[in-house]
């Protein structure tokens, strides 16, 4: 199946909004979009994976296809935008009738990615699904937006769910991991003018730092794609591992740990031996204690360990 290419111009001086992978988060979505103060003069661009796996699915998606009458917003199909049982007809005509690309004057949004410019031959399939697309990319002339591989994913050394521009490839990853990891965020990425900014949100708790940290390691952070390590010492809440990628050793917090099908050591969300710069009275998200006085906190985006 070939992809649904829409072709659009953007009013000059006009915001562009992007978000991805929704995955069925109303009420995060709404926060987000009152945070950017979104208006109708605005365009507005969902790049997919809008209702699933969240709990909140159905009133996400009636909510969006109120949005779509609306001049200015532009709603694209992700791979997890699959065909559930409850769908309504027109839920359903509604879903199967949403683009894969969108391309303006200088910019293309897809939801997983681009194997060429030349969308003739593209599958459709392969524009919703394009796993590390930017480190597989050899990149573009025009930006390209996507979402789908959450952006932390492509930061091997400091975990971080900000969106991540890359400039040499003209690639922007914006999926901030929303739903998809403990840790994760929705963003809106905003274009003005060819100037880039971005706001994100989040459910994680609030959590205000009581005293200065100073930043120390950030030599790694474990992606979903070199995830398997090896037990060298198990401990009560963490155990020191080998990356087996990198031969690198560190220790993670258990909860962390998952094997695969296959019997596969892992390590997921909380892997990494950041523990970021913080000043005293900062506010951060909580997202999770590890004991007494250790805490997984995220500050823009930046996920790292603190000492309380």
């Amino acid at each position: 199946m070939k992809p649904i290419v829409q072709r659009i111009e953007f009013p000059a001086g006009s915001r562009v909004i992007c978000i991805s992978d929704l995955h069925g988060s109303y009420d995060l979505l709404r926060t987000l979009l009152k945070k950017v103060e979104y208006c109708e003069s605005d365009n507005l661009v969902l790049l997919g994976d809008l209702y699933t796996k969240g709990s909140q699915g159905k009133q996400t998606l009636c909510y969006l296809m109120e949005l779509s009458s609306r001049e200015g917003v532009y709603i694209l199909r992700g791979n997890c935008d699959w065909l559930e049982d409850w769908l309504t007809d027109k839920q359903r005509e509604f879903l199967e009738s949403l683009p894969h690309i969108l391309e303006s004057q200088d910019y293309i949004f897809v939801h997983g990615g681009l194997e060429s410019l030349d969308f003739e031959t593209l599958d459709a399939f392969s524009c919703m699904k394009n796993d590390n697309f930017m480190e597989r990319s050899r990149g573009f002339k025009k930006w390209v937006v996507t979402g789908h591989w959450p952006v932390h994913n492509y930061r091997h050394s400091i975990c971080s769910n900000a969106p991540l521009v890359n400039e040499d490839k003209h690639i922007i990853g914006i999926d901030g991991g929303n739903i998809i990891c403990w840790h994760g965020q929705l963003n809106a990425f905003i274009i003005q003018d060819g100037d880039f900014s971005n706001v994100s949100v989040h459910a994680h708790e609030p959590y205000i730092v009581p005293h200065e940290q100073e930043a120390s390691g950030g030599t790694l952070n474990i992606t979903y794609l070199d995830r398997f390590v090896e037990i060298i010492q198990e401990g009560n809440f963490f155990s020191q591992v080998r990356h087996l990628a990198s031969g690198r050793v560190l220790e993670v917090p258990n909860f962390s740990l998952w094997r695969d099908g296959q019997g596969r050591l892992g390590a997921g969300s909380g892997a990494t031996d950041y523990y970021p710069a913080l000043r005293a009275g900062e506010k951060t998200a909580l997202i999770r204690r590890c004991g007494n006085r250790l805490l997984l906190l995220k500050a823009d985006g930046v996920v790292g360990w603190y000492r309380e």
